[in-house]
């Protein structure tokens, strides 16, 4: 019988073959390459797909929910998605989305409250007249403040575990070219760290990728999240207009590997920024390298190493007539990264020199700009 394909529902397990910071010291960020080991069970991918990563929770948060819980960790309880039976230490570590909190959690502590104060402040909270009040306290607290919060109420374990959401994969694009790494995929990931309630908190997956994971120990589960637009051209000759700053940077380097493995003969032009030219330029090498040897056109936007923050945008208006040439040539336009500011702010200035350089107004460049996406040639990768 063959093997299922992998997928979302068939993960295989992998382990970290090699990390290493991109960053340099003085850096306001750390963003770090983190080489996926392939070789026990390979993935079929090609530049532009996502990797999927399962991680494990912060065995310190974990430590302090048990403790909320009233717990020790090594009781027993079955996980309400699978049925199957499980440590509380693991079921917390594996199976828990321990960020998120629901109105369930509130529902169930309000029927175990015995404090008459408690209760009616729970119950306030579940008025139905009062949603933004609940909505409000929901996205301003997780699961660990609430238990701190009520932790004289004594709820049943299986019940307060059953309250959790699933814990979900967090998706990487693959930074790696599977011509150049053939047992190996490569992704870049920038730690996310936040203060909450007076405590320092990391995002799940990139503590679990860039601190907890050990390399060529840890092992985890994941499958490739193909992209279903976010490709090279068939065409090698095609040019293309990569437009990435940060971790956005990921795909372009799995493109320009590709194209250059291929010998494709379009043209590739790179718009690449971050905060400081000395601190952040991820893959200086490689990128000066292409652009060298006449690869890759390219053109950097540090923010702060200037009075005036220059962003990509600001580059591509400083470009406008040629990169409105490439686009006339038949150039596929790529932006991948934030999709809050960013992905807005290089939208903006497309339209803008659209605008400028076809002689438009504004409904004849929305016009232009909207074709270039119906026709494919305008694909983001946003988040």
């Amino acid at each position: 019988m063959e093997n299922s394909p992998v997928s979302r529902h068939h993960s295989v397990a992998l382990t970290i073959k090699e990390r290493y910071l991109l960053t340099k010291e003085g850096s306001s960020k750390q963003t770090f390459h983190v080489i996926l080991d392939l070789t026990q069970n390979p993935l079929t991918f090609q530049p532009g797909d996502s990797i999927a990563i399962y991680p494990q929770n912060d065995p310190l948060l974990i430590d302090h929910l048990i403790n909320a819980m009233r717990g020790r960790g090594n009781e027993m309880i079955t996980d309400p998605r699978s049925g199957k039976n499980l440590s509380l230490r693991e079921f917390l570590t594996h199976k828990a989305n321990l960020a998120r909190l629901t109105s369930s959690f509130l529902k169930l502590f309000y029927a175990y409250e015995p404090s008459h104060d408690k209760k009616n402040r729970l119950g306030h909270l579940l008025e139905p007249s009062n949603r933004p009040l609940l909505i409000q306290y929901l996205s301003s607290h997780d699961p660990l403040d609430l238990f701190r919060e009520y932790q004289e109420t004594t709820v049943p374990l299986q019940e307060l575990c059953s309250q959790f959401g699933p814990i979900l994969p967090r998706f990487y694009s693959v930074a790696s070219s599977p011509s150049v790494y053939k047992e190996e995929a490569h992704l870049t990931v920038a730690l996310f760290s936040f203060t909450h309630q007076g405590e320092q908190r990391y995002g799940v997956g990139s503590h679990f990728l860039c601190s907890l994971a050990i390399p060529r120990e840890t092992s985890f589960l994941s499958y490739v999240q193909p992209a279903t637009h976010f490709h090279l051209p068939a065409d090698d000759a095609t040019p293309i207009i990569l437009v990435g700053p940060g971790t956005g940077i990921a795909p372009y380097r799995a493109f320009l590997q590709e194209r250059i493995a291929r010998r494709a003969p379009g043209k590739n032009w790179l718009f690449f920024g971050e905060r400081n030219r000395a601190f952040d330029y991820l893959y200086e090498e490689e990128i000066e390298g292409w652009k060298k040897k006449g690869q890759l056109k390219l053109d950097l936007a540090f923010s702060r190493d200037q009075q005036e923050k220059i962003y990509v945008q600001h580059k591509m208006l400083e470009h406008a007539k040629e990169l409105f040439h490439w686009l006339e040539s038949g150039a596929i336009f790529y932006v991948c990264g934030d999709a809050h500011h960013m992905a807005k702010d290089v939208d903006h200035a497309l339209h803008t020199l659209v605008k400028q350089e076809a002689g438009l107004n504004e409904l004849g460049a929305k016009a232009y700009v909207k074709a270039l996406r119906a026709s494919k040639r305008y694909l983001a990768d946003v988040y």
